[in-house]
């Protein structure tokens, strides 16, 4: 593939067919699954664990019903997807995969649980591909770098679903962050009620608190409320660089132990950003092309009774009612589809 040419005819573009670009929902899937996992303790007759399978296609199907978009796009990790930030912090998320992060029986051990893991989300890549819904992952890339780069690849609305705070940074009046644990819909305001900070200084926030989840450590001693009386600039419209922060903490340091902190954690900070930025992802050009490519050709395909036959094989009852009716109400409204296998 001619990446440089394909790069040159899809810089300036943007998905063509504006009314299914129109309102776009990007899915955090592993996060939207994982929490599904640990939520729902379901196992099928046949003795397997599948309540991350159906919890997921329940969970997206209920925000899709409610939302209404025009196109679904489902992003998951890529294989060995925090490749190049472990390059550049070595700990990055060296604190998963350690213990189960379920509590129940149903797993002997962390290794019996992630093998569930594994099956139930190659399982769920299955059912997706009969949707019509785009599926994207990149190798070496998390599925948020990805997600922080298509979502400003769009001309009109898109909805962010994910409990992941990251994307927050994000929001504007064009981008918004669906949270389906608080089910509240993140705009510009609703941000800076929540969290004191408006989304352009969100991420520059959290490269000072840190990110304990991904094991990106903050600077000890400060928090969410010490954080806004440090920086009360934080609030306003106007962006400000992790360098005018620094600049002010230099300017303050007599005034707070807590800008010294600051001061003596800046290279640490500096990492921070560049694992935290969205708006700025760790994607090689060449993958930049591929994910373009994919937007631009997005999938048509929906193959109902194939989905159906997949559900039916894998005994999940009556996690969706009917799947059916469930298929019908969910995804008739998306656009630009081909019914398949309706022989």
């Amino acid at each position: 593939m001619d990446y440089k040419k394909m790069f040159a005819e899809m810089e300036s573009q943007k998905p063509e067919d504006l009314h299914k670009n129109s309102r776009v929902l990007i899915v955090d899937s592993l996060n939207t699954f994982l929490r599904s996992f640990v939520a729902i303790h379901h196992i099928n007759p046949a003795g397997n664990h599948v309540g991350g399978l159906g919890g997921f296609l329940k969970s997206v199907g209920a925000v899709i019903k409610q939302l209404q978009p025009t196109r679904v796009i489902l992003v998951f990790d890529g294989v060995g997807g925090s490749t190049n930030k472990r390059y550049l912090y070595p700990e990055y998320k060296a604190n998963r995969h350690i213990t189960k992060i379920s509590n129940w029986d149903a797993f002997d051990s962390q290794e019996e649980e992630s093998e569930s893991i594994t099956n139930q989300i190659l399982r769920l890549v299955a059912y997706l591909k009969c949707l019509p819904v785009d599926l994207i992952a990149i190798d070496k890339i998390e599925a948020d770098d990805v997600i922080g780069y298509l979502a400003t690849r769009f001309p009109e609305k898109v909805t962010i679903l994910s409990t992941d705070q990251d994307y927050l940074q994000l929001v504007s009046d064009k981008i918004s962050v669906y949270s389906p644990v608080k089910k509240i819909i993140y705009d510009p305001a609703r941000v800076v009620k929540e969290y004191g900070i408006t989304p352009q200084n969100f991420l520059v926030g959290k490269v000072i608190l840190g990110d304990k989840g991904d094991n990106v450590p903050g600077v000890k001693g400060i928090g969410a409320k010490t954080l806004i009386k440090l920086f009360p600039q934080l609030k306003e419209e106007e962006k400000f660089r992790l360098v005018v922060l620094l600049e002010h903490a230099k300017q303050n340091i007599a005034k707070s132990k807590h800008y010294g902190d600051i001061l003596n954690y800046s290279y640490q900070l500096d990492i921070n950003r560049k694992l935290m930025d969205l708006h700025n992802p760790n994607i090689p050009q060449e993958d930049k092309v591929i994910i373009d490519h994919l937007l631009n050709n997005p999938n048509s395909e929906y193959d109902p009774i194939k989905f159906v036959k997949l559900y039916n094989e894998d005994l999940l009852g009556k996690t969706l009612l009917s799947p059916q009716i469930w298929l019908s109400e969910t995804f008739a409204k998306l656009t630009g589809y081909e019914l398949k296998n309706q022989e």
